[in-house]
Protein backbone atom coordinates (compact mmCIF):
# COMPACT_ATOMS: atom_id res chain seq x y z
CA UNK A 1 0.00 0.00 0.00
CA UNK A 2 1.39 3.65 -0.81
CA UNK A 3 1.27 5.76 1.97
CA UNK A 4 2.14 9.36 2.89
CA UNK A 5 1.98 9.77 6.09
CA UNK A 6 2.28 6.25 8.05
CA UNK A 7 4.39 3.35 7.56
CA UNK A 8 3.14 -0.04 7.21
CA UNK A 9 4.92 -3.18 7.86
CA UNK A 10 3.83 -6.86 7.61
CA UNK A 11 5.21 -9.26 10.08
CA UNK A 12 3.44 -12.68 9.54
CA UNK A 13 -0.01 -12.09 10.84
CA UNK A 14 0.54 -8.66 12.72
CA UNK A 15 0.34 -5.08 10.74
CA UNK A 16 2.43 -2.66 12.53
CA UNK A 17 1.50 1.24 11.15
CA UNK A 18 3.96 4.26 11.79
CA UNK A 19 2.44 7.45 11.83
CA UNK A 20 5.09 9.56 9.81
CA UNK A 21 5.34 13.20 10.45
CA UNK A 22 7.73 13.37 13.22
CA UNK A 23 8.37 17.19 12.52
CA UNK A 24 4.90 18.01 13.82
CA UNK A 25 4.99 15.44 16.93
CA UNK A 26 2.94 13.07 14.59
CA UNK A 27 -0.13 15.17 14.73
CA UNK A 28 -2.38 14.50 12.20
CA UNK A 29 -4.17 16.63 9.60
CA UNK A 30 -7.77 15.38 6.89
CA UNK A 31 -5.36 13.78 4.14
CA UNK A 32 -3.71 11.77 7.03
CA UNK A 33 -6.57 10.85 8.69
CA UNK A 34 -8.34 9.49 5.60
CA UNK A 35 -5.01 7.76 4.57
CA UNK A 36 -5.28 5.74 7.86
CA UNK A 37 -8.99 4.81 7.56
CA UNK A 38 -7.99 3.29 4.39
CA UNK A 39 -5.38 1.19 6.18
CA UNK A 40 -7.10 -0.25 8.91
CA UNK A 41 -9.99 -0.63 6.65
CA UNK A 42 -7.44 -3.04 4.61
CA UNK A 43 -6.53 -4.66 7.83
CA UNK A 44 -9.97 -5.43 9.22
CA UNK A 45 -10.63 -6.61 5.25
CA UNK A 46 -7.79 -9.14 4.74
CA UNK A 47 -8.05 -12.65 6.89
CA UNK A 48 -4.52 -13.21 6.95
CA UNK A 49 -3.67 -10.12 9.45
CA UNK A 50 -4.85 -10.49 12.93
CA UNK A 51 -3.58 -7.47 15.15
CA UNK A 52 -2.37 -4.51 14.28
CA UNK A 53 0.17 -2.27 16.18
CA UNK A 54 0.00 1.89 16.47
CA UNK A 55 2.67 3.86 16.93
CA UNK A 56 3.89 7.06 16.36
CA UNK A 57 7.40 7.75 14.16
CA UNK A 58 10.65 9.02 16.78
CA UNK A 59 10.80 9.22 20.20
CA UNK A 60 8.90 12.32 21.27
CA UNK A 61 5.45 11.39 20.14
CA UNK A 62 2.65 8.89 19.44
CA UNK A 63 0.79 11.70 18.26
CA UNK A 64 -0.13 15.33 19.41
CA UNK A 65 -3.41 15.45 17.96
CA UNK A 66 -4.70 17.84 15.34
CA UNK A 67 -2.68 19.63 13.51
CA UNK A 68 -3.75 23.35 13.24
CA UNK A 69 -0.96 24.37 11.27
CA UNK A 70 -2.38 22.61 7.92
CA UNK A 71 -5.04 23.75 6.46
CA UNK A 72 -7.94 21.03 5.63
CA UNK A 73 -10.89 21.15 3.01
CA UNK A 74 -14.29 21.10 5.42
CA UNK A 75 -16.07 20.59 1.73
CA UNK A 76 -14.15 17.85 1.43
CA UNK A 77 -17.25 14.97 0.68
CA UNK A 78 -14.84 12.21 2.73
CA UNK A 79 -15.69 14.46 5.64
CA UNK A 80 -17.99 13.56 8.80
CA UNK A 81 -20.10 16.24 9.64
CA UNK A 82 -18.06 18.96 8.39
CA UNK A 83 -14.75 17.45 10.30
CA UNK A 84 -11.88 16.33 8.03
CA UNK A 85 -12.00 13.11 9.55
CA UNK A 86 -13.30 9.99 8.26
CA UNK A 87 -17.06 8.50 9.20
CA UNK A 88 -14.11 6.21 11.10
CA UNK A 89 -12.60 8.77 13.01
CA UNK A 90 -9.60 10.59 13.82
CA UNK A 91 -7.05 8.62 12.70
CA UNK A 92 -9.47 6.48 10.91
CA UNK A 93 -9.69 4.64 14.61
CA UNK A 94 -12.20 6.92 17.25
CA UNK A 95 -15.40 6.19 15.67
CA UNK A 96 -14.63 2.34 14.66
CA UNK A 97 -16.91 0.58 16.63
CA UNK A 98 -17.53 -2.18 14.45
CA UNK A 99 -13.90 -3.04 14.53
CA UNK A 100 -13.59 -6.82 15.31
CA UNK A 101 -9.63 -7.23 15.18
CA UNK A 102 -7.43 -6.01 18.38
CA UNK A 103 -4.70 -2.94 18.14
CA UNK A 104 -2.26 -2.70 19.94
CA UNK A 105 -1.07 1.02 21.06
CA UNK A 106 2.48 1.48 21.83
CA UNK A 107 3.32 5.02 22.96
CA UNK A 108 6.41 6.13 21.92
CA UNK A 109 5.65 9.65 23.55
CA UNK A 110 3.57 12.59 23.66
CA UNK A 111 -0.19 11.27 23.59
CA UNK A 112 -2.66 14.60 23.75
CA UNK A 113 -5.81 15.50 22.57
CA UNK A 114 -6.52 13.25 19.44
CA UNK A 115 -3.43 11.08 19.86
CA UNK A 116 -4.52 10.12 22.97
CA UNK A 117 -7.71 9.34 21.71
CA UNK A 118 -7.07 7.08 18.88
CA UNK A 119 -4.64 5.26 21.45
CA UNK A 120 -7.58 5.25 24.19
CA UNK A 121 -9.70 3.63 20.98
CA UNK A 122 -6.91 0.85 21.17
CA UNK A 123 -7.45 -2.76 22.55
CA UNK A 124 -4.33 -2.71 24.79
CA UNK A 125 -2.01 0.23 25.44
CA UNK A 126 2.03 -0.01 25.75
CA UNK A 127 4.09 2.59 27.03
CA UNK A 128 7.45 4.29 27.05
CA UNK A 129 8.64 5.64 30.49
CA UNK A 130 8.78 9.06 29.04
CA UNK A 131 5.40 8.77 27.32
CA UNK A 132 2.44 11.82 28.28
CA UNK A 133 -1.17 11.41 28.31
CA UNK A 134 -4.04 14.16 28.09
CA UNK A 135 -7.08 15.52 26.42
CA UNK A 136 -5.61 18.64 26.42
CA UNK A 137 -8.13 20.36 23.70
CA UNK A 138 -9.66 22.72 26.92
CA UNK A 139 -6.44 24.71 26.24
CA UNK A 140 -7.16 26.05 23.35
CA UNK A 141 -10.76 26.56 23.42
CA UNK A 142 -12.14 23.18 22.29
CA UNK A 143 -13.26 19.63 24.04
CA UNK A 144 -12.44 16.17 22.76
CA UNK A 145 -15.00 15.42 20.29
CA UNK A 146 -12.94 12.16 19.22
CA UNK A 147 -14.66 9.56 21.72
CA UNK A 148 -12.33 10.81 24.05
CA UNK A 149 -14.39 11.77 27.00
CA UNK A 150 -16.70 9.08 26.55
CA UNK A 151 -13.85 6.23 26.86
CA UNK A 152 -11.78 8.07 29.68
CA UNK A 153 -15.10 8.15 31.59
CA UNK A 154 -15.45 4.48 30.88
CA UNK A 155 -12.10 3.99 31.47
CA UNK A 156 -11.45 5.48 34.80
CA UNK A 157 -15.09 6.27 36.20
CA UNK A 158 -16.58 9.99 36.57
CA UNK A 159 -14.47 10.99 39.38
CA UNK A 160 -10.95 10.20 38.20
CA UNK A 161 -12.29 11.45 34.72
CA UNK A 162 -13.43 14.87 35.84
CA UNK A 163 -9.57 15.56 37.51
CA UNK A 164 -8.61 15.04 33.95
CA UNK A 165 -11.08 16.64 31.55
CA UNK A 166 -11.74 19.41 33.92
CA UNK A 167 -7.94 20.59 34.17
CA UNK A 168 -6.69 19.22 30.63
CA UNK A 169 -3.50 17.54 32.48
CA UNK A 170 -0.89 15.72 31.53
CA UNK A 171 -0.71 12.08 32.73
CA UNK A 172 2.63 9.81 33.20
CA UNK A 173 3.05 6.67 31.94
CA UNK A 174 3.21 5.73 35.33
CA UNK A 175 -0.12 6.84 36.39
CA UNK A 176 -1.81 5.45 33.36
CA UNK A 177 -0.49 2.24 34.64
CA UNK A 178 -1.36 2.68 38.46
CA UNK A 179 -4.69 3.98 37.06
CA UNK A 180 -5.00 0.45 34.68
CA UNK A 181 -5.00 2.36 31.29
CA UNK A 182 -1.54 1.29 30.23
CA UNK A 183 -1.16 -2.48 30.32
CA UNK A 184 2.75 -2.69 30.65
CA UNK A 185 5.60 0.11 30.69
CA UNK A 186 9.02 -0.14 29.66
CA UNK A 187 12.07 1.79 29.19
CA UNK A 188 11.79 3.75 25.24
CA UNK A 189 14.67 1.25 23.50
CA UNK A 190 11.96 -1.90 24.85
CA UNK A 191 8.84 -0.49 23.28
CA UNK A 192 8.66 -1.84 19.96
CA UNK A 193 9.27 -5.41 21.56
CA UNK A 194 7.08 -5.18 23.73
CA UNK A 195 4.22 -4.21 21.55
CA UNK A 196 5.00 -7.40 19.30
CA UNK A 197 5.25 -9.55 22.39
CA UNK A 198 1.47 -8.45 23.20
CA UNK A 199 0.84 -9.12 19.63
CA UNK A 200 2.65 -12.30 19.36
CA UNK A 201 0.64 -13.61 22.17
CA UNK A 202 -3.02 -12.57 20.40
CA UNK A 203 -1.71 -13.60 17.15
CA UNK A 204 -1.01 -17.33 18.68
CA UNK A 205 -4.73 -17.34 19.70
CA UNK A 206 -7.87 -18.63 17.76
CA UNK A 207 -8.39 -15.55 15.24
CA UNK A 208 -12.19 -16.70 15.60
CA UNK A 209 -12.03 -16.74 19.13
CA UNK A 210 -10.47 -13.37 19.36
CA UNK A 211 -13.43 -11.87 17.50
CA UNK A 212 -15.84 -13.73 18.95
CA UNK A 213 -14.24 -12.33 22.36
CA UNK A 214 -14.38 -8.87 21.05
CA UNK A 215 -17.70 -9.02 19.81
CA UNK A 216 -19.12 -10.13 23.53
CA UNK A 217 -16.86 -6.97 25.48
CA UNK A 218 -18.57 -4.81 23.01
CA UNK A 219 -22.37 -6.48 23.74
CA UNK A 220 -21.32 -6.38 27.87
CA UNK A 221 -20.61 -2.73 27.24
CA UNK A 222 -23.34 -1.65 25.17
CA UNK A 223 -25.78 -3.96 26.73
CA UNK A 224 -24.89 -4.53 30.56
CA UNK A 225 -23.25 -7.71 32.39
CA UNK A 226 -27.19 -9.45 32.24
CA UNK A 227 -28.33 -8.82 29.24
CA UNK A 228 -24.88 -9.93 27.47
CA UNK A 229 -24.84 -13.11 29.15
CA UNK A 230 -28.21 -13.78 27.90
CA UNK A 231 -27.75 -12.46 24.53
CA UNK A 232 -23.91 -13.40 23.46
CA UNK A 233 -24.99 -16.77 21.55
CA UNK A 234 -26.85 -14.56 18.79
CA UNK A 235 -24.08 -12.66 18.43
CA UNK A 236 -23.14 -14.42 14.78
CA UNK A 237 -19.38 -13.55 16.11
CA UNK A 238 -19.86 -16.43 18.46
CA UNK A 239 -21.80 -18.54 16.71
CA UNK A 240 -19.55 -18.46 13.73
CA UNK A 241 -16.49 -19.63 16.05
CA UNK A 242 -18.56 -21.97 17.63
CA UNK A 243 -19.41 -23.44 14.40
CA UNK A 244 -16.25 -22.99 12.85
CA UNK A 245 -12.60 -25.18 12.24
CA UNK A 246 -11.53 -23.48 15.48
CA UNK A 247 -12.97 -24.81 18.10
CA UNK A 248 -12.09 -28.61 17.30
CA UNK A 249 -8.58 -27.87 16.07
CA UNK A 250 -8.15 -26.43 19.42
CA UNK A 251 -9.03 -29.89 21.26
CA UNK A 252 -7.00 -32.25 18.81
CA UNK A 253 -4.35 -30.01 19.04
CA UNK A 254 -3.98 -29.90 22.71
CA UNK A 255 -4.36 -33.73 22.67
CA UNK A 256 -1.78 -34.19 20.11
CA UNK A 257 0.40 -31.84 21.92
CA UNK A 258 1.13 -29.64 19.07
CA UNK A 259 0.76 -26.23 17.35
CA UNK A 260 -2.58 -25.36 16.55
CA UNK A 261 -3.13 -24.41 12.80
CA UNK A 262 -5.63 -21.74 12.98
CA UNK A 263 -7.77 -21.05 9.77
CA UNK A 264 -7.92 -17.44 8.63
CA UNK A 265 -12.00 -15.98 9.69
CA UNK A 266 -13.61 -14.58 6.54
Amino acid sequence: MDTRFCKVAIDDHVMTVTIDRPDLRNALHGEAHFELAEVFDRFEADPALRVAILTGSGDKAFSAGADLRTPSARDDPRAFKGMPVPETGFAGLTWRFARRKPVIAAVNGLALGGGFEAALACDIIVAAEHAEFGLTEPRVGLAALGGGIQRLVQELGPKRAHAMLLTARRMSARQAHEWGLAAEVVPAEALPGCARRWAGEIAACSPAAIIATKAVVKSCLDLGVEASNHAMFALPEVRAMLAGPDAREGGMALFEKRAPVWADPR
